[in-house]
């Protein structure tokens, strides 16, 4: 009894997923599709069909086609991300790469039908981000998709982003302290802040020390060009690593090889602009706002797997006051903030000698001894999955 009526669901579960597959294709129009441009900013494209392995579009798709040509001509100041999806079946590097082929394929259906190249962006995420199961036929068919977004292009966002990071790597000295708030996301979708502060004081081209302190972390990090000595200050530990060469190497050094970025690391690298714009496909001027007492340019970004607004201050120093980096990719968006005060540059920046005096008699260790006191997460807590 017991085995039929488990039965009885999972087809139940199967005949609902293709119904609802079915019932997305049949509520297309036009109109709908507009709409859900104009109003969320996109929309899931069901009945744009290929042939199997293929990014050759199928008979029967011209008119989803002259719809989305349509729509971009009623609306010129749009721009439009094509973003390909499959379902899990084959590789999934395969698959990432069909997914790109099939945007592609849709883009130039689109300017044979006059819309211009530069309004349109391919890309794909191949299998990362199912909306159904892929166990079965019907969930499969449902991830199978083409993603239109909506974009906005705002030269004038780009232009301020770019003068707060050629003002920032041509600083030669600057400090200044920090506040930033880590969420994390529980299994019951509760939002748990982990706050912290801290300082920064950078020489360039191959001087930094930092410093961090919360509830889970004590921590400095001191670099002189050829040493970095990391020290947990709450385990009274510390441990020394040769990376010479600047503090752009430095930051990849920590990132790549030992997953301990430093506070702030996109904003102190002389490269800024390349690394925050890698990837950016909406940008948007919001306007002015203020970041303790002090008025700012409002700038967003949106990538795939990441949106980030930052807050660039007025006037002959364009810093950063604050940075905030939401995950679109895990459940629950959650984000990390980073508020700036205290800005210093030039001569009026805080001194430092960046070399380790231990003081406090810490014990030495090695890297990966120490790596698990230096996070912003206590031990028990566990990464959990992606959407």
């Amino acid at each position: 009894m017991a085995g039929g009526i488990l039965a009885t669901v999972a087809l139940l579960a199967v005949a609902n997923t293709a119904s609802q597959a079915q019932d997305i294709e049949a509520k297309y129009s036009r109109d709908a599709m507009q709409q859900a441009l104009e109003t969320r900013e996109r929309y899931d494209v069901h009945g744009l069909r290929f042939g199997i392995s293929t990014s050759t579009l199928r008979p029967g798709t011209e008119a989803i086609l002259d719809d989305i040509a349509t729509a971009l001509k009623n609306f010129p100041e749009w721009g439009l991300r094509i973003v390909g999806h499959t379902d899990s079946s084959g590789n999934a590097e395969t698959n990432q790469q069909l997914s790109i082929a099939r945007a592609e394929a849709i883009k130039a259906a689109l300017v044979e039908r006059g819309i211009a190249a530069d309004r349109l962006q391919a890309g794909g995420v191949g299998q990362t981000m199912p909306v159904a199961s892929n166990d079965g036929g019907a969930g499969r068919a449902l991830n199978r998709r083409v993603e239109l977004v909506r974009t906005t292009d705002s030269a004038e966002a780009r232009k301020l982003l770019k003068a707060m990071t050629d003002y920032l790597a041509g600083q030669k000295a600057m400090s200044f302290s920090y506040d930033s708030n880590l969420q994390v996301i529980t299994n019951s979708d509760q939002k748990l802040g982990l706050a912290s502060s801290g300082t920064v004081v950078l020489n360039r081209p191959d001087k930094v020390h930092t410093s961090r302190s919360g509830g889970f972390v004590d921590s400095e990090a001191l670099f002189d060009g050829k040493t970095l000595t990391l020290l947990g200050k709450n385990v009274n530990k510390y441990t020394q690593v040769e990376i010479p060469g600047t503090v752009d190497n430095l930051i990849d050094e920590l990132k790549d090889k030992y997953g301990l970025p430093l506070p702030a690391a996109d904003l102190l690298m002389t490269t800024a602009y390349d690394e925050l714009m890698t990837g950016v496909y909406d940008s948007k001027d919001l306007g002015s706002g203020v970041v303790n007492g002090t008025e700012c340019d409002s700038l967003a970004f949106r990538k795939d797997d990441v949106d980030f607004q930052i807050w660039v201050a007025h006037g002959a120093e364009p810093y950063p006051c604050r940075l905030v980096i939401t995950s679109s990719k895990v459940r629950g968006g959650p984000e990390y903030s980073v508020q700036i005060s205290n800005w210093k540059s030039g001569d009026a920046a805080a001194s430092d000698d960046f070399g380790f005096n231990n003081t406090s008699k810490a014990e030495k260790i090695d890297v990966n001894d120490l790596k698990h006191s230096l996070g912003d997460l206590p031990e028990n807590f566990m990464v959990g999955d992606k959407k």
